[in-house]
């Protein structure tokens, strides 16, 4: 939980479209989890986990903008599975983590401050199918697979008109798949990430022209890290940098557009999947993480990203629809379960775009202004019991 402050200002529309300074209790992902775990001997295990977001500044399934947030509305929202398997490795079934999780790489927002910014321009642009996904059959490799453990593979099938709801004599062809590769040795942390997904959100029989929202898309990251004072160190420095495509299905010589709207060709931003927008493209960028422990349960923070101009499904960039961000903190354990934190988060968006801190629906905005600036400062303490 924090109190911070929000704006969004200086749209490229003017002041009528900027959001001015408010003050606000906010809830950044607070969640309760159940699990459970039995021992079925010589080394073997089975058990259950269901993560459930709750929003303890409203008590409601909605955040900061009142709008929905899916991550809080059911049993199980944010993660749910059911697992058997041994110390080198386990299958996993349910609704879980992926694309998400950047592992010691970036644990701004998990661990240390609540948000970052980083990570909402890496999830934004042309989107990515999803960063936890339902139906998941999922192996996860755990410590006897040594620099590896961390690592994982999954796939599984869209849960809607083209998937296992699929009505008769329809084809069950949306599906996804994807893999995390980690590996540590040392002070060395490298990361590979990627996701494919085929027909996502379709509603038609196939996947070709006069389907309704049905896209393919892939997303690739690579991160690398490095320890600088020992490997039991939690000082790190990291940069990670990202690729996403979506190619439309369903109108494929359209221009492309983004749900929320407006800009270059139509171009706009939420990065939601889900999105009715249309048109295929690319988006890209980088960024670096500093997490330098001060001593005497003290710690720094910052980050700093760039997220590149769009393309269009020919390659062509669009002009200023690019934006930079930046977070910087400070955070102060009070023990082992409990720390304090101030930080200060920031996104700059070119004139036509409108990249937002949409990550746990920390935003008091649904949609910003393209040319937007978003500023935040917080105060908050996580308690992890």
């Amino acid at each position: 939980m924090d109190v911070s402050t929000f704006e969004a200002t200086g749209s490229t529309a003017g002041a009528a479209a900027d959001f001015r300074s408010r003050v606000r209790v906010a809830d950044t992902s607070s969640r309760i989890t159940f699990a459970a775990q039995e021992d079925l001997g010589a080394g073997s295990r089975a058990g259950v986990y269901c993560e459930t977001g709750i929003n303890i500044d409203n008590a409601a399934a909605t955040g900061q903008a009142g709008t929905a947030n899916a991550n809080t509305s059911e049993f199980c929202s944010r993660e749910g599975r059911l697992y058997y398997g041994n110390n080198l490795a386990e299958v996993r079934l349910g609704r879980q983590n992926v694309w998400w999780t950047q592992g010691v790489l970036n644990q701004v927002g998990s661990r240390h401050l609540g948000s970052d910014s980083f990570t909402n321009l890496q999830n934004g642009g042309v989107g990515v199918l999803g960063v936890r996904l339902e139906n998941m059959v999922m192996v996860h490799f755990n410590g006897d697979a040594g620099a590896f453990a961390g690592s994982q593979v999954y796939a599984g099938r869209m849960g809607g008109a083209t998937g296992e709801a699929a009505i008769q004599n329809t084809n069950t062809n949306g599906q996804y798949a994807g893999g995390k590769l980690v590996y540590t040795a040392g002070q060395i942390v490298g990361l590979v990430d990627y996701q494919t997904s085929h027909n996502s959100l379709g509603t038609a029989a196939t996947s070709t022209a006069g389907a309704t929202d049905s896209f393919d898309r892939t997303a690739t990251k690579l991160g690398l890290g490095y320890k600088y004072a020992g490997a039991a160190s939690t000082s790190i420095v990291s940069a990670q940098m990202w690729n996403k495509k979506r190619t439309d299905l369903t109108t494929p010589g359209a221009a492309l557009s983004i749900a929320g709207g407006g800009g270059v060709a139509g171009a706009a931003l939420t990065g939601v999947a889900g999105s009715t927008a249309t048109g295929s493209g690319k988006d890209s960028g980088y960024g670096f993480v500093v997490e330098h422990d001060l001593g005497s349960n003290n710690m720094l923070i910052a980050q700093w990203g760039k997220a590149n101009n769009l393309k269009d499904s020919t390659g062509n960039e669009l002009a200023s629809t690019g934006a930079s961000a930046y977070t910087i903190g400070y955070r102060q354990a009070l023990s082992k379960r409990t720390h304090w934190y101030t930080a200060y988060h920031t996104i700059k968006n070119d004139a036509n775009i409108n990249y937002n801190m949409s990550g746990g629906n920390y935003s008091s905005a649904a949609n910003v202004g393209n040319g937007a600036q978003i500023k935040m400062i917080a105060l908050g303490m996580q308690h992890d019991f």
